[in-house]
């Protein structure tokens, strides 16, 4: 069975300054069109397995302002055009009933975002030349679902491997005056390993739980440095600003039918645990300790109240509920407890 997929998405944004006496409009707008269409072919033989070939084919067009110095204080309109093509296989083979294994590898490429390409003439530093990442992508899932009487259960174990080339990072530069902008650059050889976990169990209607951990190792593989071919101090270590190793778990109740025939209440706790990491590579700083975003684990819960088989929904929600201290991947502290409350009406029939 063949299968064509074709997707356009196209963006256009004008800029306008209200900090100033007079409105202030950019004479230049940001613009991007981008393409990406996909052609695959299925093998189904027998239940049991069946195989997948397909290709991609990416497009990008931007346009925006360019500083034509390094004061920018002037800007011209700029345009660029990026074309790749990817590929790739996917196949699963049922080992037992309920057992199924899953092998998949691609050729990807993640196209630059136009804010990585323009910047946002404020904090954002962005680089004209900067290429598309491609990496070569293998990926390795077993998984394993069972139900009997009012059980189920769910498990899954995956294995991922990632050759990445002109990986795009982003980085804190200095600027004059003591202020700091991020900038993006190609910066050359990532290699990836890493497994994920998860589980899940369900009773009835009633009870759901479950987890997911991963463990993400990605390193450096550049062996010299880019800008002048010396050797790189930093070779075979952790990528910075990545987090490698993070779980999250949630348990939810169902209440069916709950004083009224059709209306169910749902409560739900989750949370999300991030291991401690560094925001420059770990090679810098005389301590150990320096550069570090610390542990995080936050926890949130979630009421919600559905009437007349969901046509009236109304839900509340309490994010990170005991105020822990979260970070960013540059570890900048985000907002402490939140509160948010939302209704939904659907009216179809």
């Amino acid at each position: 069975m063949f299968t064509f997929n074709n997707v356009l998405t196209a963006f256009r944004r004008s800029n306008t300054s209200l900090l100033t006496n007079e409105e202030l409009t950019d004479a230049i707008d940001k613009e991007t069109r981008k393409n990406i269409a996909g052609l695959s072919y299925r093998l189904m033989p027998s239940e049991h397995w069946n195989l997948s070939v397909f290709g991609k084919h990416y497009n990008q067009y931007v346009a925006g302002p360019m500083a034509t110095d390094n004061t920018s204080s002037e800007y011209v309109r700029t345009s660029r055009s990026v074309n790749s093509m990817g590929y790739g296989a996917a196949g699963t083979y049922f080992v037992l009933p309920g057992l199924q294994a899953k092998l998949s590898y691609e050729k990807a490429y993640r196209l630059p975002t136009i804010e990585e390409m323009f910047g946002n003439e404020d904090l954002e530093m962005g680089d004209m030349g900067i290429k598309p990442e491609n990496s070569d992508n293998l990926n390795l899932n077993v998984s394993y679902n069972k139900a009997f009487n009012k059980h189920n259960v769910y498990v899954e174990g995956g294995l991922i491997y990632r050759n990445t080339k002109d990986y795009i990072q982003r980085n804190i530069t200095d600027l004059s005056g003591g202020k700091q902008a991020a900038s993006y650059i190609n910066y050359g050889k990532v290699l990836t390993k890493g497994y994920n976990i998860s589980a899940r169990y369900s009773f009835a209607n009633w009870l759901s739980l479950g987890g997911n951990y991963t463990q993400m190792n990605v390193r450096d593989n550049q062996k010299t440095a880019i800008s002048n071919g010396a050797n790189n101090i930093a070779y075979k270590q952790r990528m910075p600003n990545l987090p490698y190793r993070f779980a999250d778990s949630d348990v939810t109740f169902y209440w069916r039918n709950l004083w009224m025939k059709g209306n169910t209440l749902i409560v739900t706790y989750d949370n999300q645990y991030l291991h401690s990491f560094t925001y420059y590579s770990s090679i810098i700083g005389s301590n150990k300790g320096e550069y570090v975003v610390p542990n995080q684990f936050s926890h949130n819960l979630t009421l919600s109240y559905s009437l007349q088989n969901g046509r009236y929904n109304i839900s509340f929600e309490c994010r990170n509920f005991t105020d822990e201290k979260l970070y960013d991947n540059f570890s900048l502290q985000k907002a402490g407890r939140a509160f948010y409350g939302k209704i939904r009406v659907y009216l179809g029939n």
